[in-house]
């Protein structure tokens, strides 16, 4: 099991490597599949990354849905509507949610919609992510959030059936979440950075035919250090720079980077 898991893991991170790969349009030179402690990283830091914001997306769906629900039943008493086949659903779908736990506890959802609202307005202001993304990402995971109980309170459904249109749920749910919200490029370079393999702002200095390059790229042929964005660096024989907007694949053996 334990070596089961091992291979699992590290085939995730080679996964999630060639997708920042083909996201950022290169491969590194000198790096084979032999480099496994470099996949468990990268799977390991996007993972916890992954974690953190299907919290925030839980919580924050969670709320929608609970306020929808509330809000709905409030205003069809506040007219005083006669019980109808929607209300009954509707409370019938309150109530069995409540059975299930799926708002409890209800002020921590709260608290960590506050959080990830936070961080997803940091996210959209340094133009990682789009507000439309997230808006009907969450609002599509609210819906679900939502059916989940109301397949359990309908008595159409058989009781055999609840759990496989459950799971059905879940995993539209999760698809949602990374077709829509715009999440998985950020995820993938969190991921990067957290382990140093992508570094904004840093200040490198390059030998040889790389120095006349990257001069050549800033237009002064006196210059002898550079800021640049490394949007991979650190493993195998190249590394990727971003010098004056401008892309540029440097030797590892040319380069000295301070961060």
């Amino acid at each position: 099991m334990a070596k089961n898991i091992y291979l699992c893991l590290t085939g995730a991170g080679v996964v999630v490597f060639m997708f920042y790969c083909m996201r950022i349009d290169f491969f590194p030179t000198g790096l084979t599949l032999t480099d496994v402690i470099f996949f468990l990283m990268v799977i390991t830091s996007f993972s916890l990354f992954l974690f953190f914001f299907l919290v925030c997306w839980y919580s924050m769906s969670v709320v929608v849905s609970y306020l929808f629900i509330n809000s709905t039943l409030l205003i069809f008493r506040k007219k005083n509507k006669k019980p109808g086949d929607l209300l009954y659903k509707l409370k019938g779908t309150s109530r069995m949610a409540r059975l299930l736990k799926i708002y409890d506890p209800v002020p921590g959802h709260f608290l960590i919609s506050l959080i990830s609202m936070l961080v997803v307005y940091s996210a959209v202001k340094a133009g990682k992510i789009e507000v439309q993304s997230v808006f009907l990402s969450v609002f599509a995971t609210a819906l679900f959030f939502t059916l989940i109980p109301y397949v359990y309170f309908e008595k159409k459904v058989k009781k055999d059936d609840k759990k496989k249109h459950t799971l059905s749920i879940i995993a539209f749910l999760l698809f949602s979440f990374f077709s829509l919200s715009g999440i998985p490029p950020l995820l993938s370079d969190a991921g990067m950075s957290f382990i140093g393999v992508r570094k904004s702002n840093v200040t490198v200095i390059l030998q040889g035919n790389d120095l006349e390059m990257a001069r050549l790229l800033t237009g002064n042929p006196n210059q002898t250090y550079f800021k640049c964005d490394a949007l991979f660096t650190g493993v195998g024989t190249s590394s990727l720079l971003v010098i004056n907007n401008k892309r540029m694949i440097a030797s590892n053996e040319h380069l000295s980077l301070s961060f």
